[in-house]
This record gives C-alpha cells, sequence and structure tokens, in this order.
C-alpha cells in the first residue's frame, strides 16, 4: 500500500503543477507577497505583513484545498478513481498529501524573508509565534477545504470554492471580533465564545499570543482538546465522507449517513464554541522589546518640532512623533544631524533669560545637543508667527499667536532596533526659563518620539523575498516553452 501511495502522490503533485499557469500563479502570489513584505518595512514589518503572510494567506487554503478536491469530481476523473484498479483510499490520502506538500512549501516560501529578518532583529516572541501559528493554521484550513471538496459533488467547482471562501471570511473575520471582545473586557461573552470557532483564534489562544489585546487566557488546556479535535473530526469526516457515503455520481448515503454527517458539521463548530478556555485573565507577554512610549502618539500636537539643520518648521506642526512624513526616516546606528526646535508658550513681546534646555532619548535613543546650544539658548532665539490657534497655550490659557522658539542643534543615535522599520524611540525635553516680569521661573516639559529604521533592511529583505518567485517564474516559462 505504501508503494502505491507513494506512486499515486508523485503522478498527483506533477498533475498539480502541469497546467499551464500553475507555475505562474504561484509567482505572482509570491511577487505579491514580497512586495507588500518590502513595502511594510517601512513601517512595522512584524504586525503588518506578519497578519498577511502569516494568517490571511494560510487561510486562503480553505478554498485551494476544496477546489483541488473537488475538481476530480468536475472533470469526471474520479470515477477512474472508483472504478480503476486504484484503492479510493489510496488516492484519497496522496491527494491530501499533494495539499499539505503544497502547504509545507508555502511556509518555505516565508523562509527567506524570515532569515534576513532574524539576521537584523533576532527572533522576538511574536515572530516566533507566528512561526507555529502559520503551519497549525495551514493544516487546520488544508483539512477543513479537504471536507468542503468532498461535500459537493457537481459538475462545478464553482460552489465548494464559494463556499471555502465563505469559511475563510467567517473564520478571518472572528480573529479582529475575538481582540475587540477581549480589550473591552467580554472576552467571556456569548460573541466571545462564538470567536472560538475560528481554527485561528484557537491556535493563537492556546500559544499565548495576542496581537492588540493586554490579555490572554489563563489556561489553555481545553482550548488544545479543541484544536485537536477541529483536525481530527474534519480529517476522519472528509475521510469517511469519500469512501464510505459516495459514489462514482452521486451520493449513497442512507438517512443515518446524512444525519451523522449534519451532526459531525454542527460538532466542528460547536465542541470549541462550548468548550475552549475564554478565562482572559493572563497578562499577554510583550511581542518584542519596542518601548512604551507613553503619552506619544502620532495625532495630537506637540510642542517640539525637529527639521533638517537650518531648515524651516511646515505650516502646520508639530506631530508628536517629530519625523512622521519624513521620508527616507531616520537610520538606526548612524549618526543623524537635525535641528530640534522647542515651541515655547511665551508672546514674541515678552523677553526670555535663562534659558536651560535638558534633552533625553529613551530606550536605545542616543542624543547630543550642541554643547553651546543649551548654554546660549536665551541669545538664539528666534519667532514663529501661528495661524488658527495652533500656537502653543500660554499659562493663562489663550493660544501664542507669535511666539519664541529655541532651535538646538543635535545629533541623533538611534540603536537596539526592535524592527526593520517604524520605530519610535521617546524623547524628553525640559526647558526651564524666566520672563520678563516674572518673579519665579518657568518650566516646560515635553515629550515626544521619532521614527527609526534599519537603512538596509527594506532592499536586502525585497531581494530576499524574490528568490522563491524568480524560481517559479522561470519554471513557468520553461513549462511555457514545452507546451506552446
Amino acid at each position: 500500500m505504501a508503494g502505491a501511495i507513494r506512486n499515486l502522490y508523485v503522478e498527483e503533485l506533477k498533475a498539480t503543477m502541469r497546467g499551464r499557469f500553475a507555475w505562474l500563479g504561484a509567482a505572482v502570489i509570491l511577487f505579491a507577497l514580497g512586495v507588500l513584505a518590502t513595502v511594510s518595512t517601512q513601517d512595522t514589518w512584524l504586525d503588518g505583513y506578519g497578519i498577511i503572510a502569516y494568517f490571511l494567506v494560510p487561510l486562503a487554503f480553505i478554498p485551494l484545498a476544496a477546489g483541488a478536491m473537488a475538481s476530480p469530481r468536475a472533470n469526471r476523473f474520479v470515477e477512474s478513481v472508483f472504478t480503476a484498479p486504484v484503492e479510493r483510499r489510496d488516492w484519497f490520502l496522496a491527494k491530501t498529501l499533494v495539499l499539505l506538500t503544497l502547504a509545507a512549501g508555502y511556509c518555505l516560501a516565508l523562509m527567506p524573508m524570515m532569515v534576513v529578518y532574524v539576521h537584523y532583529v533576532g527572533l522576538p516572541l511574536l515572530l516566533e509565534k507566528f512561526v507555529i501559528w502559520a503551519p497549525g493554521v495551514l493544516v487546520t484550513s488544508t483539512v477543513i477545504g479537504i471536507l468542503i471538496g468532498v461535500l459537493f459533488i457537481g459538475r462545478s467547482i464553482a460552489a465548494p470554492i464559494g463556499t471555502g471562501m465563505g469559511v475563510l471570511l467567517f473564520y478571518a473575520g472572528l480573529l479582529p471580533l475575538q481582540e475587540l471582545m477581549v480589550s473591552q473586557g467580554h472576552g467571556n461573552s456569548r460573541t466571545g465564545h462564538l470567536a472560538m470557532a475560528s481554527p485561528a483564534v484557537l491556535l493563537k489562544n492556546g500559544l499565548g499570543f495576542t496581537l492588540a489585546t493586554p490579555n490572554i487566557p489563563l489556561t489553555t488546556a481545553r482550548t488544545w482538546i479543541s484544536v485537536v479535535f477541529v483536525f481530527v473530526a474534519a480529517m476522519l469526516l472528509a475521510t469517511w465522507v469519500f469512501l464510505r457515503a459516495q459514489g462514482v455520481e452521486t451520493w449513497e448515503a442512507n438517512r443515518a449517513q446524512v444525519w451523522m454527517i449534519t451532526l459531525g458539521i454542527m460538532a466542528l463548530f460547536l465542541v470549541p464554541v462550548l468548550s475552549a478556555d475564554t478565562n482572559y485573565e493572563g497578562r499577554a507577554p510583550a511581542p518584542n522589546n519596542a518601548p512604551a512610549s507613553r503619552g506619544v502618539s502620532w495625532r495630537g500636537s506637540s510642542s517640539l518640532g525637529l527639521t533638517q539643520s537650518g531648515g524651516n518648521l511646515p505650516a502646520r506642526c508639530c506631530s508628536p512623533i517629530l519625523n512622521h512624513n519624513e521620508w527616507p526616516s531616520i537610520s538606526t546606528d548612524k549618526d543623524t544631524r537635525r535641528d530640534l526646535l522647542i515651541l515655547l508658550p511665551v508672546d514674541a513681546e515678552q523677553r526670555i533669560a535663562n534659558l536651560q534646555i535638558e534633552i533625553a532619548g529613551e530606550r536605545g535613543l542616543q542624543i547630543t545637543a550642541d554643547p553651546s546650544a543649551p548654554a546660549n539658548a536665551s541669545s538664539h532665539l528666534e519667532t514663529r508667527s501661528y495661524v488658527n490657534d495652533f500656537g502653543p497655550a500660554a499659562p493663562d490659557g489663550h493660544h501664542v499667536k507669535n511666539g519664541w522658539v529655541a532651535r538646538v542643534p543635535v545629533i541623533l543615535h538611534p540603536t537596539n532596533a526592535w524592527d526593520t522599520g517604524g520605530m519610535r524611540y521617546p524623547l524628553n525635553v525640559a526647558a526651564r526659563y524666566l520672563v520678563e516680569g516674572d518673579n519665579q521661573p518657568r518650566v516646560l516639559e515635553a515629550r515626544a518620539a521619532i521614527e527609526a529604521q534599519i537603512a538596509n533592511a527594506i532592499y536586502t529583505m525585497g531581494a530576499a523575498s524574490m528568490a522563491l518567485p524568480l524560481v517559479c517564474l522561470a519554471a513557468a516559462i520553461a513549462r511555457w516553452r514545452k507546451t506552446r
């Protein structure tokens, strides 16, 4: 039997990739992922690309497997399986192994870019979980797709692929729903339990990580039991339906078998919903070593600005992420010269004396100010006009329309990268000054952040992502030349 399965597996695998556009389709998909990953490195690579490559695309194996299992029925090839001297179970197992091989090939396609990322950043916890999560989602999606594929006997693959797409959207939508419910403290509600119907959510909870919420389940035993149940039950049900409930052209199931199939499908939905762990009392681990930017967001405004040396601030400023709109971004492990501008909440008609400025970076951000600038800041003040009440608020509450600005040349040197791009390093500025007519000095404390990225990562990761797509493209060209 092993020899028969091996021969069938080899032939089915050849047939899968023998299509004129099979290799081209694989190349296009992998090229699209590579381009998306390259673009994503402009911001946090692991979050954006990780969700797509390690979650959404693995779920796409549901309609893919459904179409692959339904296709032999549609083109009447399966009739030869039922009538030729080939064991149906051998062909079914070989076809399943082919689909799992494609899933393994997709995991392999993710490796080059991941290796480059690990070279630059290391292996953060979230990527470590993704590396386990993606194969789990792939295998489970493949098995569920196989079940959907064997449930359809028609002469078209539109129905099974459409059903697979519906299941994909259902499973994909439950993940953000579950994150939202947990964030709102309703993870144990009825809707929170409904989210457990998605194998991706089950695997995420079982592995003990989260994408956007601060809590994870305190226990995972029943979650893992649910994961195993979904996989085993779907595989056994698909095998039993194909071998026992179907004939060459039509269903041959009796009433009892129809009820067994119906109850089996219901169990795949209800068992994880009713039994998986939803006690979200555990604290989610940090996905990486990114610093907590307390009180810093790209929304809002700040009393700080960052420009090129000698440059002017834009008409509308300033974001708490000082270089949010700057491209290319500041590079890690390199010195970058900029001017830090401090918007003082003082009208230009009032004189300022004894201005002292302290600047400090956090979590790997090294800031070196021009030694003479903080000491002589009072004699190097500039003025700036504000419109539409965009100026800083003075102590009495009114917005300054024409105020003082202190310019401090600085050298920025971000270190300890935790991603390839979109890293935000907090910085604190404290300015003490005496306004003419006041007896006590005033203090301005401002907090902001700068964005930084690893300089060459976007290019090396993009190049690494092109390796396997180029192989697939070469195979597609070779196939086209043989069949034209």
